[in-house]
């Protein structure tokens, strides 16, 4: 069956949260066997397996699912992003939500595939991969082992160019993922004596926001770079395990790099974004009624919470 390469915002939606499970019938893909997005006969997304591609009407794309590993967020997982008042203002302002370019967030592992004391392993194994596969061509007279050597290393190169250019065409908004709020970041991003807000909505919502396009939601993977490497297809979406206290879920996207670009504007519907914004705990009394008010000269009808630090305990 020929792929027809059409996403609609419903297929894109059951794609992300899929994985190696047959949608139809619950039956686990085996590695190596890909899943089949598309279209019943009366337009219904479908993601399934072999077992049921017989459903499958329209097929808009193979899915070779064991390339990524399963960074799946539910829909309703809770997610918060802390920030300054200026930043809020300039959401508010331009009903845009800033996407920073990887190489720009200030982590130097951002894209990384592994440690540098680890490169030779690395090396050696893709030297390995390419050079069986250049061995073996589906057709045609072998090619000599020096041409062998020659090809490998030159596709190795070529993996190596292009991972670094993908940390410059790509551009990444962070959250946090957390049932309720982090007093450790509400101290980094909006410390007493300064005036910031914390913006809750959930992953449903944010990519509701977002609108239809080329943005993927994920769950970030914290790896221990010096056991493990990252992996080939989804490196923007691996971090150190020593952030893991971060508990990021990234939206990402790739967009052509341009020197000038620290970043990319990304239209949002703010009122579907947001569930709710806190005012910080640690500002004046009067921060929260001038967000409101604020909130309101903008025409937003939006819910204006109370901190869940402001709790008072008894004893």
């Amino acid at each position: 069956m020929e792929s027809s390469g059409r996403f609609t915002p419903a297929l894109k939606a059951l794609k992300a949260q899929s994985y190696d499970k047959c949608q139809s019938c619950g039956a686990q893909l085996q590695k190596d066997v890909p899943a089949y997005a598309g279209y019943s006969n009366d337009g219904t997304p479908c993601y399934v397996g072999p077992c049921c591609l017989h459903q499958v009407k329209e097929l808009a794309s193979h899915i070779y699912w064991w390339w990524k590993v399963d960074k799946r967020v539910e829909p309703g997982t809770k997610l918060w992003r802390y920030m300054d008042l200026s930043k809020f203002l300039d959401l508010l302002e331009t009903n845009t939500l800033f996407f920073g370019r990887a190489d720009n967030l200030g982590d130097p592992f951002e894209g990384a595939s592994g440690v540098a004391d680890r490169e030779s392993e690395w090396d050696k194994f893709y030297l390995q991969f390419y050079s069986q596969a250049v061995r073996n061509p589906p057709s045609g007279s072998p090619p000599s082992e020096a041409e062998v050597e020659a090809h490998a290393k030159r596709l190795l190169e070529q993996m190596r160019a292009s991972a670094e250019a993908d940390r410059k065409n790509t551009f990444v908004s962070c959250w946090h993922a957390n049932e309720g709020e982090s007093e450790a970041l509400w101290r980094l991003y909006c410390p007493p004596n300064s005036s910031g807000i914390a913006l809750q909505t959930t992953a449903d919502r944010l990519t509701a926001a977002l609108g239809d396009g080329d943005i993927e939601l994920g769950e970030v993977q914290y790896v221990d770079f010096r056991k493990s490497f990252a992996g080939l297809h989804d490196r923007i979406f691996w971090k150190r395990s020593s952030l893991k206290h971060e508990a990021e879920v990234r939206a990402v996207f790739k967009h052509r790099f341009s020197e000038e670009s620290g970043g990319v504007a990304r239209l949002v519907d703010i009122e579907t974004l947001c569930a709710s914004v806190v005012p910080s705990p640690f500002a004046a009394a009067w921060f929260a009624p001038l967000i409101k008010s604020v909130t309101e000269r903008y025409a937003l009808n939006l819910n204006i919470a109370k901190s869940e630090l402001l709790a008072q305990p008894f004893f």
